[in-house]
């Protein structure tokens, strides 16, 4: 019965991966489209599930994507509380679990927007506003400034290890039984991908804690608010597309790792 336990719990895991990779593959392309003038937008995670609701049986097939996204939280508490990756109970270890439940928090939650948006009963386009409401709460506490701008800077240093991932190539240590052809390729791709997404945390942690220091919540940003970020830059459009079709290169990695990651109880 233990054992039927666990297989559920990986099966729904796999699932995760696969709901993961389908929201950074909507973002990045609606992006993409947007940043070379042939339609889409800058898009949230939130506009990604727009554009699943308007399709044919959209609502049922956000519904499998929320229920997917779900699985992926179990996951990353899964790993947080059952150490499946031998983490430990060091500084280094409790810092890694801790990120592990600090994303499986993030994923439900875009789990929960997912569902209302499928049921017609809300979660609109939020226009970076959860990320305004969590700063304007947070600066009226004692030290609040002080505890936002380290969120700041945790976030950038999230970027940054995404960063460190491409260069070491770390993110393909738990990928087995791939043909070394196909490897070489989702490699790369995945290097396009964490890239991406350490530009993406980069900027959302630089402008987070900015909006921190000045004590202006209005100045923090969602996703769509860092694409824009990028394409009032010189060269923005450019940029833009880049990151973007980044992004959908992560997502096709999170395939990969639906597939042939070595998803395990220990």
């Amino acid at each position: 019965m233990q054992q039927q336990k666990k297989d559920w719990i990986i099966k729904y895991a796999r699932v995760g991966y696969v709901a993961k990779g389908i929201v950074y593959c909507l973002i990045g392309i609606l992006t993409a489209m947007y940043a070379l003038g042939i339609g889409g937008e800058k898009a949230s995670k939130t506009d990604a599930f727009m554009e699943v609701k308007e399709l044919p049986g959209g609502s049922f097939l956000l519904g499998l994507i929320a229920a997917g996204l779900i699985g992926y939280s179990l996951w990353r508490f899964t790993q947080a509380i059952a150490d499946t990756e031998n983490k430990g109970t060091d500084f280094k270890g409790i810092g890694k679990r801790l990120a592990y439940a600090f994303s499986g928090l993030i994923y439900g939650s875009f789990a929960f927007v997912a569902f209302k948006i499928a049921t017609n009963t809300g979660g609109g386009s939020s226009n970076g506003s959860s990320q305004k409401t969590f700063l304007a709460e947070l600066l009226d506490k004692p030290f609040g400034k002080y505890l936002a701008i380290i969120i700041g800077l945790i976030t950038i240093g999230n970027g940054l290890l995404q960063l460190k991932r491409v260069i070491t190539g770390s993110f393909m240590k738990d990928v087995h039984g791939m043909p070394q052809d196909q490897f070489r390729i989702l490699e790369r791709a995945g290097k396009i991908g964490y890239a991406a997404r350490g530009v993406v945390f980069g900027i959302l942690g630089y402008l987070f804690a900015k909006a921190a220091w000045n004590r202006n919540p209005s100045q923090a940003q969602d996703t769509e608010g860092v694409f824009g970020f990028l394409r009032d830059n010189p060269m923005g459009d450019f940029l833009l597309a880049a990151v973007a079709i980044g992004l959908v290169g992560y997502g096709i990695f999170m395939f990969v790792r639906a597939r042939y990651s070595e998803i395990s109880f220990n």
